[in-house]
């Protein structure tokens, strides 16, 4: 009990203590007296003031301006105030659309290390600005003129892209004035950022209009289906949802050259030029038409999802994997990447197909895809639901627990010496009328058609078709050998690979790797040749002393000409490096063109694909870089054990060509990798 009283004692004397000093804690007086005189700025504008501050008993802490429109606080510079004196800064009067000129009020706030604030009140008349010009910036760097048409309504009228990326750039307009550009973001235009926006003509020469006022801008394609303007997915993809029967046309109105668009004859029969007619079961569609490979992607839909193959067999069934795509496997694989997976057409209740043509939308000589039940991982057909009659192709019973044909289940792979005819027209259907679980898979060539032919001669020997976008040859080259090349195309418009060949005044290649065999595919579509280091009649890979090939797979921020031709994870997309000496080897890659400028995400393996350990991990690679970092795990470092990445607040110089070298001389397990600017 005496402890009891003597803490309430000692407590209530503290209590007291604070107290006391509390009552003789000086509150302070701030004083300021601005310098400026605060009448009238421009949106955009960013506002210098000095103001005079002082307080005699406690010292400052913080000079705040703050502009207010109506209520709202807009605009908020902070400066420390550690001492009597005049402070200067600026504060930004923000540019938004729709809002005339008007009146503002701009807030001094003083206040001391005690809290106590002074403030001052200033009205602030604030006008839009009337540029005399506008300057329209293109993605291939062009700069174009804007004139004033009347007050905030700007133009020009040029050649530009059927699909022109381009942002806007103001000009100041006084010594306070700021340089605004606008840019889309989230579907609409903003100021502030110079994301590019994508303007749609129909003809090479059309007229791109911008009003500052309203952010209104001209020309943007309408892309109409049955007379509805269709959503925006992106620049490229626009998409409606629409329940749909056999027979229902579909009139697809403001797509440039319609008429030639690849067709799907699974779900299409043409009309006329403009309209197609449906030709799969009744049911709930997704129909996008994609700009980029100008076709009409068919989803089948279960509400706003993607539909699902059911017990009783209705529904749908989805192709994933390699060797596949519509309307090119070229340049439209669908990979392992799910979101890609092709929906196959439900011809008759239960029966699924999806029509291909060798070389072109299916590789001749190599597959490996699988049927799913869904867009996406999760039920699939393994070999125990899956049988086929056919020949000509082999469905994997490979499980965990036995080796069986050494295919994964439910793979579909060519036989050993089979090979689809290059043109020929094959139906892939999948009847599941007895079952889901007894379904059967069935391959037919229905016909054929002409592929365009490239003939195409290099260093002197006739390059060989793989498929009607890919010609190749395979043969020894020296280091320093200068080839020819020779065809019914334009090679001189070709990109060349810095890593594999440099190119003379007279169009001629002189070959920059180690002497070797290798293969050289001449790709139609992204018109590069793509050169692959071979070991005999395979590809070539790492061996124990560092000799071989080293290979890179990564995600869709890598790829060759452009990351419009990604690797996106995809083995057989992976790029072989060039070993311009013994051991070391090289790939040049350029922000902005084929990789990323704030982020990548790939890493080296020693074959052109995956592999049981036959990758190199953190412990196996070390860099000196202050740019580039290697993963040591998404939970130690945020990548991949081995994946690379750009370190935090770093970013690689946009359009500077970087080399990557891997050394290896000192073993492959000692690796050491360098960055460098060219």
């Amino acid at each position: 009990m005496k402890l009891y009283k003597k803490l309430l004692f000692g407590l209530a004397g503290i209590f007291a203590l604070y107290a006391c000093n509390d009552d003789d804690l000086a509150k302070g007086n701030p004083q300021m007296n601005p310098r400026t005189e605060f009448g009238s700025a421009m949106y955009g504008d960013s506002l210098s003031f000095t103001v005079s501050v002082s307080d005699s008993d406690v010292p400052l802490s913080t000079l705040k301006a703050q502009l207010y429109f109506t209520e709202d606080l807009v605009s908020e510079t902070v400066i420390r105030t550690q001492t009597d004196g005049e402070y200067s800064g600026k504060i930004f009067i923000p540019y938004y659309p729709d809002i005339a000129d008007g009146t503002a009020v701009l807030k001094l706030v003083l206040q001391n290390i005690n809290f106590t604030v002074t403030e001052k009140e200033y009205d602030l008349n604030v006008s839009r600005p009337d540029f005399s010009y506008l300057t329209l910036v293109t993605e291939e760097g062009e700069e174009y003129r804007m004139d004033r048409i009347e007050k905030y309504q700007y133009a020009v009228t040029d050649k530009f892209e059927l699909k022109q990326k381009a942002y806007i750039r103001t000009s100041p307009t006084s010594e306070h004035g700021n340089e605004l550009v606008f840019g889309l973001e989230n579907g609409k235009i903003v100021e502030g950022i110079t994301d590019y926006i994508t303007f749609s003509g129909v003809t090479s020469t059309y007229t791109i209009s911008f009003n500052t006022l309203s952010y209104e801008a001209s020309p943007f394609a309408k892309y109409m289906l049955n007379g509805v303007e269709m959503e925006r997915v992106d620049d490229d993809n626009y998409q409606m949802d629409l329940s749909l029967s056999p027979g229902d046309e579909l009139e697809f109105e403001g797509f440039v050259g319609f008429d030639s668009w690849w067709l799907d004859v699974d779900f299409f029969e043409k009309v006329n030029e403009t309209t197609l007619k449906f030709l799969p079961l009744k049911g709930d569609y997704r129909i996008t038409a994609n700009l980029k490979h100008e076709y009409i992607l068919v989803d089948r839909m279960n509400g706003d999802n993607f539909a699902t193959l059911q017990a009783d067999g209705s529904g749908a069934i989805w192709i994933i994997g390699e060797g596949i795509g519509k309307p090119s496997a070229s340049t439209n694989a669908v990979g392992w990447t799910t979101e890609k997976g092709l929906c196959m057409a439900e011809v008759s209740e239960g029966i699924y197909q999806t029509t291909v043509v060798g070389g072109q939308s299916i590789h001749a000589t190599s597959i490996n895809f699988k049927f799913f039940d869904q867009k996406g991982w999760g039920d699939e057909f393994g070999h125990t639901r899956l049988t086929t009659p056919n020949t000509n192709i082999v469905i994997g019973n490979k499980t965990d627990d036995e080796k069986g044909n050494d295919i994964d289940s439910g793979n579909i792979v060519l036989a050993e010496d089979e090979s689809f005819d290059l043109g020929g027209i094959y139906v892939i259907q999948v009847d599941v009328t007895n079952g889901i679980n007894s379904a059967v898979l069935t391959v037919t060539k229905t016909g054929e058609v002409e592929l365009p032919a490239l003939e195409a001669y290099f260093d002197g020997d006739k390059m060989e078709a793989v498929d009607a976008d890919n010609y190749k040859i395979e043969k020894e080259f020296t280091q320093g050998q200068v080839i020819s090349v020779e065809g019914n195309t334009d090679f001189d418009s070709w990109w060349i690979d810095p890593d594999f060949f440099t190119k003379g005044s007279d169009g001629k290649l002189t070959f920059l790797p180690l002497d070797g065999t290798y293969r050289v595919t001449a790709n139609t579509v992204w018109n590069y040749f793509r050169v692959e280091a071979m070991d005999g009649d395979e590809l070539a890979t790492l061996q124990s002393d560092g000799t071989g090939a080293i290979w890179i797979i990564g995600d869709e921020e890598i790829g060759k000409p452009s990351m419009d031709n990604a690797i996106d994870w995809g083995p057989e997309r992976g790029l072989c490096m060039a070993q311009h000496s013994p051991k070391k080897y090289q790939i040049t890659l350029v922000p902005g063109e084929n990789i990323m400028a704030h982020s990548i995400n790939f890493k080296f393996y020693y074959q052109k694909g995956w592999g049981n350990n036959q990758e190199f991990t953190g412990s196996d690679l070390t860099t000196d870089s202050d740019i580039v970092f290697i993963g040591l795990g998404d939970h130690i470092n945020g990548r991949g054990d081995g994946n690379l990445g750009i370190i935090e607040e770093k970013t690689l110089t946009s359009y500077k060509p970087y080399v990557f070298t891997l050394d290896v001389s000192n073993g492959i397990h000692n690796a050491v990798l360098t960055v460098t600017e060219k």
